[in-house]
């Protein structure tokens, strides 16, 4: 039997595409989920740049970046937690910004396998998004194996 890549276009799209993004957010997931997987060690860091940028969803996002220091080499993350990246309410990431003032000594927690990987509050997650965009993609899958099962069966003899 010969597959039509054409026809099924949407359907790779529809598996692929989450897939990458799952891929590329890994850390989050990892950050989320499987926080039990990393070992910690903490490091003292500084903040070189902290403030609002806006976009769309969500609204506000804190644009935090601090540098920090492990056997020597120097290292620079963004990541505050796992996930969260910003509010649609102004006041929430205003807060953070104001805990993270650029020049302040931090506490920095790394992954002692993969010392760039680091995290300011590793139990800081957003697990909701990550298991709403995990139950829509399952749904999907779902959806359309479904759909072409019934459509191989539903055709007429010859």
């Amino acid at each position: 039997m010969k597959i039509s890549y054409k026809k099924h276009q949407g359907i790779i799209l529809l598996i692929l595409f989450p897939l990458i993004i799952l891929v590329a957010r890994f850390e989050d997931l990892r950050g989320s989920f499987l926080l039990n997987t990393i070992e910690f060690v903490e490091v003292t860091g500084h903040i070189k740049h902290s403030d609002i940028s806006y976009g769309s969803r969500p609204k506000f996002k804190f644009d935090i970046e601090y540098q920090y220091q492990v056997n020597g080499q120097v290292y620079k993350s963004n990541r505050v937690g796992f996930g969260f990246k910003g509010s649609g309410k102004k006041e929430t990431v205003d807060v953070i910004i104001e805990r993270y003032p650029v020049g302040k000594e931090v506490v920095v927690y790394f992954d002692k396998s993969n010392p760039k990987f680091s995290v300011l509050e590793p139990d800081r997650n957003s697990r909701f998004d990550f298991i709403l965009v995990l139950f829509m993609y399952l749904t999907c899958v779902v959806i359309v194996v479904f759909t072409l099962v019934k459509s191989r069966y539903n055709k007429p003899l010859k």
